[in-house]
């Protein structure tokens, strides 16, 4: 059995400080539903955890996934602020968001 955790993505070909500014780089809106996967992701190791006893590491997991899943909200407010000035931006500079 091989092991999936591991210490960078390796597909990414980048370290985890540029990961982090390449993902903090996304539209918020794309970057909210980041978020939430990531919450779905960690929720599913902590179901995966507490069905192996591991009570400690399985809470750690879920509070982990409600503050990520928090922090998407938060991110989705800021949408919703800077969207109108993206979208103006785009306009004004002949460019969209494909």
């Amino acid at each position: 059995m091989k092991y999936k955790h591991t210490q960078r993505i390796k597909s990414a070909n980048i370290d985890n400080k540029k990961l982090a500014t390449e993902i903090g780089d996304l539209y918020y809106d794309s970057l909210s539903e980041f978020l939430v996967y990531l919450s779905k992701k960690l929720e599913q190791d902590y179901i995966a955890d507490r069905k192996r006893g591991r009570e400690e590491l399985a809470n750690c997991l879920l509070e982990a996934s409600n503050s990520i899943n928090e922090a998407s909200k938060h991110i989705d407010k800021a949408w919703g602020i800077c969207k109108p000035y993206v979208d103006r931006w785009l306009i004004d500079h002949g460019s969209n968001r494909k």
